[in-house]
């Protein structure tokens, strides 16, 4: 690498305590995300991608707590750092987008109005911010700014609203945007709206972006590089073609054939058979070898370790693979 990772995170967990016992929703997580890269973390729901998420911001809710681990951003220890030297990264250098932009929004101010306090946080003059804020609506897409900043959540679209919550996170020109599930709600037509402009503005702004998603058809769309997610680890990790030419972890292969296909020759989706293991009593040795169709005795009794099977092309398994180019 040229230079340092904008975002390094390393052996990261995150435990909660709860009545049934103690365990890490995310355990042992490592991954880089450089400077104007997007970075998609995939997996099922339940699989620790919002935690991971929430982590990174420092906002685990009680009883959870990041029990071990590193978050290096722009070169700080985010883990070390003083609770009330945390606002000061929230929102204005790490931007997070969050599933249901109704909730996010308060629905008692227009959503200018909300925009525009953050920005008088940063000591913008009041008709710089305003100016800001009709600009920033220009960069989003949404049409007629200046009629639109005078309107309240309830009287936009789900599209709209999730233009809304993007312009609130990249009016204080983040470093890095976090999206968790940024197209969930949405229709097709304008879910490809969305990750279009997450696009566009990375590229205007070289923002970074960690995106959180359980859709591979998201991951073709907008990703650089790729973290395939299961029970709390990350068993896969590589650039998008690495993962999409050659995805290496069993629970890789079942998510991309569960893709909708173009042709109807391929025939039904597959499905992964039964469902992410309870983290309090996860099962011993590799985590997916319950659901697993190439799993070996080993599997059930000792955890696999990480090799590279070429270049940044990293997995989790006990299953040796050949290296792409020499099976052809």
């Amino acid at each position: 690498m040229l230079e340092n990772p904008l975002l390094s995170v390393k052996d990261l967990s995150i435990s909660f305590n709860t009545n049934e016992g103690k365990f890490n929703a995310v355990d042992g997580v490592s991954f880089d995300v450089n400077k104007g890269e997007i970075f998609a973390l995939v997996g099922e729901s339940g699989c620790g991608k919002s935690t991971t998420a929430f982590g990174l911001m420092r906002l685990i809710p009680k009883p959870g707590e990041i029990s071990q681990g590193k978050i290096i951003f722009d070169g700080k220890n985010l883990v070390k750092l003083p609770e009330d030297e945390m606002p000061q990264i929230r929102g204005k250098e790490i931007g997070m987008i969050f599933q249901n932009p109704l909730d996010s929004l308060n629905p008692v101010y227009s959503v200018g109005k909300q925009i525009y306090e953050g920005l008088i946080l940063d000591n913008i003059g009041k008709q710089d911010a305003w100016k800001r804020v009709v600009d920033i609506f220009n960069d989003v897409q949404i049409s007629d700014p200046k009629e639109r900043i005078e309107s309240y959540p309830h009287e936009l679209s789900g599209g709209m609203r999730q233009r809304v919550m993007i312009a609130m996170m990249l009016s204080r020109r983040p470093k890095l945007l976090i999206a968790d599930e940024p197209t969930t709600a949405l229709d097709v037509t304008i879910q490809a709206q969305i990750l279009e402009l997450i696009k566009e503005l990375r590229d205007t702004f070289n923002t970074a972006v960690l995106i959180i998603t359980h859709d591979f058809g998201v991951v073709a769309e907008i990703a650089d590089k790729v973290g395939v997610m299961y029970a709390g680890k990350i068993v896969e990790v590589g650039d998008v073609y690495q993962i999409f030419e050659n995805p290496l972890h069993p629970y890789t292969k079942l998510l991309m054939k569960a893709l909708p296909r173009i042709t109807k020759q391929e025939g039904r989706l597959e499905t992964i058979s039964g469902t992410v293991p309870n983290l309090v009593s996860p099962p011993k040795g590799c985590r997916f070898h319950p659901r697993c169709p190439m799993a070996t005795d080993i599997c059930a009794v000792e955890a696999p370790v990480f090799k590279e099977a070429e270049k940044n092309h990293r997995y989790c398994c006990h299953l040796e693979v050949k290296k792409r180019g020499t099976h052809h």
